[in-house]
């Protein structure tokens, strides 16, 4: 399973979901988490980062929204090829 390990700073101005979405973002971008890679389930990533649920779920959210990411029906969220992005958001 793809581990993701944000420095997310509860201090911070930014909500915790932005960080999040962001630190996801960059990884995708700098092709550190490689496409058709499957991110970890919403729950099992907010008890490992310690957030809430609704912090994962809204991060992925953004990501999708964005065609970074693309959801699979009882398969989970996986990542686009950034040259695919276009066809990831029309699903």
């Amino acid at each position: 399973m793809l581990e993701l390990t944000p420095n997310l700073n509860v201090n911070s101005k930014k909500a915790l979901y932005v960080q999040l979405y962001e630190y996801i973002k960059k990884e995708i971008k700098d092709g550190s988490i490689v496409p058709f890679t499957k991110l970890p389930a919403k729950r099992k990533l907010a008890i490992h980062l310690q957030v809430s649920k609704n912090t994962v779920e809204a991060a992925y959210e953004q990501l999708l929204a964005e065609g970074y990411i693309e959801s699979i029906s009882r398969k989970g969220y996986f990542v686009c090829k950034i040259e695919q992005m276009l066809f990831c958001m029309q699903d």
